[in-house]
């Protein structure tokens, strides 16, 4: 299945990583797309706890510089594996749920330990794959992803108007647990000798961002950008429930045509960083991105949804694949960790506060007003974004 145009080293992580994935796809397909239909529909959540929900993720991201300092010089592998586990095995207390507060507890358990894996990710992704080949291992683990999502999300919707939430996001829990468990079997190996790992703590990403041009663009526009995507989150549940009234089955329809999105994105993103510079592949990202606030502005009914479907699919699946590329790129060998900690920090700054400030919107100005807010921010961002000569170098010249 695996072509020969990938190393045997390559062709055996890949199998690994595919196979995670398949798994990971059915335990994020049953739970992501309708936790804020259950919250607001089945739970009665009010804007401010979906506010609340939102920067509370966000501020599980601030502990990112230390998740990065607590595996420094050691195997990053269990620090991916193990955090992983724990974040999908939340949802096996989805049971017991009772109130929107509780559910919104389980979902604030997820996102702390989700962020507690991410520099170890990116640090076992630049170990396992060859910058040449990276773009490309990424997307096609990501299209297989892809190809089961889009029939698991018609699926998913019918099976939610027939089945309690709280039994479909247990077994889920379960398949989340058992992909996380499957990436044990990754052989990652040891950093080169040469060059000691950087430090991780405040002081040192403050110099690390004063002294670095390329990362601190990179952060300004990521910082604007992500602002716009965070103010959105309060206001996304409203506009499905409130607004246009969207039930489980459509929910199920949006994430199958997401999924089709999420399919040619992996194929489109991968081939692009492979050729391209990681921050031309990011600026065509973040411009893709930036119609989903316009098209949800302008949505009279739900299937207006779809255009938004696919925009925010293929930055979803960008945001995986290009900005990693693009903090791996800017890093270079031995700070890949420290920068992504870094990045994250921010995020979880942007992430506490923007909710916040899209409910105070909601509050004043009404729903429609966060989304001309955001499509704002995302385009000043995407204007930001500029190339850089030594990111351009980062990019590989592929022979045939």
């Amino acid at each position: 299945m695996i072509g020969s145009r990938f190393s045997p080293e390559v062709r055996r992580a890949l199998k690994i990583d595919i196979s995670a994935t398949l798994l990971f796809t059915v335990f994020a397909g049953l739970t992501a797309p309708f936790i804020g239909l259950i919250l607001r529909r089945e739970l009665g959540a009010t804007p401010l706890q979906l506010a609340i929900m939102s920067s509370a993720g966000g501020a599980c991201l601030l502990l990112s510089l230390l998740w990065a300092r607590a595996f420094r010089g050691r195997p990053p592998l269990p620090y991916l594996v193990w955090p992983g586990v724990v974040a999908r095995g939340v949802f096996l207390l989805v049971p017991f749920v009772s109130s929107a507060w509780t559910f919104v507890g389980l979902v604030i358990a997820r996102d702390f330990f989700g962020a507690a894996a991410a520099p170890a990710q990116a640090t076992v992704v630049e170990r396992v794959y060859p910058r040449d080949s990276r773009g490309r291992a990424l997307g096609l683990v990501r299209m297989i992803g892809a190809v089961l999502g889009i029939g698991l999300a018609l699926a998913a919707g019918q099976l939610f108007e027939h089945v309690d939430y709280r039994w479909i996001f247990a077994v889920a829990a379960v398949l989340g647990i058992a992909a996380s468990l499957r990436q044990r079997r990754l052989d990652v190996p040891e950093p080169d000798s040469d060059g000691a790992a950087p430090p991780a703590g405040l002081l040192d990403a403050w110099r690390a961002v004063c002294d670095d041009h390329a990362f601190r663009r990179l952060l300004i526009a990521s910082f604007l950008f992500g602002f716009g995507c965070w103010i959105q989150t309060p206001a996304n549940p409203l506009l499905l429930v409130d607004v246009l009234h969207v039930g489980a089955a459509q929910v199920g329809v949006l994430a199958a045509v997401a999924a089709v999105a999420t399919l040619a994105g992996s194929v489109y993103w991968g081939w692009l960083v492979d050729r391209r510079s990681s921050l031309e592949a990011l600026r065509i990202m973040y411009l893709i991105g930036s119609a989903t606030p316009l098209i949800y502005y302008i949505a009279w009914n739900p299937w207006v949804l779809v255009a938004s479907s696919v925009t925010d699919s293929l930055l979803a699946v960008g945001l995986e694949l290009v900005w990693m590329m693009a903090v791996i790129d800017v890093a270079g060998p031995q700070r890949t960790a420290h920068y992504v900690a870094i990045g994250s920090t921010l995020a979880g700054v942007r992430g506490i506060v923007g909710p916040l400030v899209g409910g105070l919107v909601i509050q004043t100005y009404g729903v429609h007003a966060v989304y001309l807010i955001a499509a704002i921010l995302m385009l000043s961002g995407t204007w930001l974004v500029n190339r850089d000569p030594r990111v351009q170098m980062s990019a590989p010249v592929l022979t045939r």
